[in-house]
């Protein structure tokens, strides 16, 4: 008896079993789970698009049009001010701060500041602030 022989009689045994106990079709096979089952025993496959078009297709009226969502408005004029006392009047660094506030802090003021959030025409003053600022908070965390 060759391989294929010997799946069909194992096949046809765990059948014969399955129907005895009143078990579904779906039972009939070991080893493989119910939805990989039910998908070979559907009553039709798949469609692709282009058959699924052909049957209903698609009206222009039945595909939302997506909305332009406006380009958020980014203020500028903090990427003006980029000495080193202007990024710690606007980071608010305090003698009394504790690590967690220092590292709120950092968040906050990267949150407006980073580079790759600003339009590309600002990023370097960008770099330029969130270096000042990783420096102070970094010189505070150590103090600490």
């Amino acid at each position: 008896m060759d391989s294929f022989d010997a799946v069909l009689d194992r096949v046809s045994t765990e059948r014969e079993e399955a129907h005895s106990h009143g078990s579904g079709p779906w039972t009939a096979m070991r080893g493989w789970n119910s939805s990989f089952v039910a998908a070979a025993f559907r009553s039709h496959p798949w469609l692709s698009r282009a058959k699924l078009e052909k049957v209903a297709p698609v009206v222009a009226a039945d595909v939302p049009t997506p909305v332009a969502r406006p380009e958020p408005a980014i203020d500028t004029s903090p990427f003006t001010r980029v000495s080193p006392e202007d990024v710690a009047e606007d980071i608010n660094l305090l003698a009394t701060d504790t690590p967690a506030e220092l590292k709120s802090k950092r968040r906050r003021f990267a949150r407006i500041n980073h580079p790759d959030r600003v339009p590309v025409e600002w990023r370097q003053a960008a770099t330029t602030r969130m270096k000042i600022a990783n420096h102070m908070v970094d010189e505070a965390l150590r103090r600490l």
